[in-house]
């Protein structure tokens, strides 16, 4: 349970310090970028002396490093769009509804004990984030880019599934340093993509941006490590429902009680529905 909790709290604090970002006016791009050269080198560091660099391409999980460090690229620039055209509200909702994927697969493929709490549990958890998103002026899809959100939907959904099929079947104890591998390959994508969408304003680096972006890798780093560690020991249709369920509700309470952020009665009705959903799942 250790690892859920500590996962949890880590990409609460992850998505906090992106909306400090705002505050601060941290450039994104370079923060993120200089995110994934912290998670990457972190990682390496932890594990110098027990690998060669030339051995990482043998590793039986390194395909699947591969293909997820595209999918965090890809959900990265579609959750970037998708808030640009869509809002935030809808990408939210997207990305976290993209949990019935990773579901699916854990009662289909890796046969996960189908009980009637955890169904109610489920469902009460994807139908409180759709209400905690929820604004006053409710969602807009701009309709040249509605497909945005769909996508959004699949990689998020793509990027939990891979990372829980490593784990299954390659990763076996390897946790840190298929990370480092998969971030050091996020992190060459990531200059490829600032290379064909430079502008001059993401060369210019300041300190702040780099502050921003070494906090962002180090809580990045340990959300994906206490998240593997955590599919390891639970089921996926358990933890990733409570893990959503909690960061969406704590990082609400946080952004009402700290950032003084307004919450709709229905907002409320999400918390307490994640809330109530986190127990059923508990309980079933």
């Amino acid at each position: 349970m250790i690892y859920l909790i500590l996962a949890i709290l880590c990409l609460t604090s992850f998505i906090i310090t992106l909306k400090l970002f705002d505050k601060f006016k941290i450039n994104n791009l370079q923060a993120i970028s200089i995110n994934y050269v912290v998670a990457a080198g972190y990682g390496f560091i932890m594990e110098y002396g027990n690998f060669t660099l030339s051995s990482l391409p043998l590793r039986s999980w390194f395909p699947f490093a591969v293909v997820i460090a595209f999918s965090l690229i890809i959900g990265l620039y579609l959750f970037a769009l998708t808030t640009q055209y869509s809002g935030i509200a809808i990408a939210a909702i997207s990305g976290r509804m993209a949990i019935v994927i990773p579901i699916l697969l854990g009662f289909l493929v890796f046969n996960d004990p189908l009980t009637t709490f955890k169904i109610m549990g489920i469902v009460l958890a994807l139908f409180a984030f759709y209400l905690t998103f929820q604004k006053k002026d409710g969602p807009k899809i701009t309709t040249k880019y509605y497909y945005l959100p769909f996508f959004l939907f699949l990689a998020s959904g793509f990027n939990v599934s891979a990372m829980k099929f490593a784990q299954h079947y390659f990763i076996n104890d390897e946790f840190v340093l298929f990370l480092a591998t998969a971030f050091s390959i996020a992190l060459v994508l990531g200059i490829i993509a600032q290379l064909v969408w430079r502008s001059k304003e993401n060369f210019q680096f300041r300190v702040k941006n780099i502050v921003g972006g070494i906090i962002l890798g180090l809580l990045n780093w340990w959300t994906l490590l206490f998240f593997l560690k955590g599919l390891s020991i639970f089921d996926i249709t358990f933890f990733v429902p409570i893990y959503y369920a909690a960061v969406i509700a704590l990082s609400s309470l946080i952004a009402y009680f700290v950032f003084k952020e307004d919450l709709r009665p229905v907002n409320w009705v999400g918390i307490g529905l994640a809330i109530f959903a986190i127990l059923l799942l508990v309980w079933g």
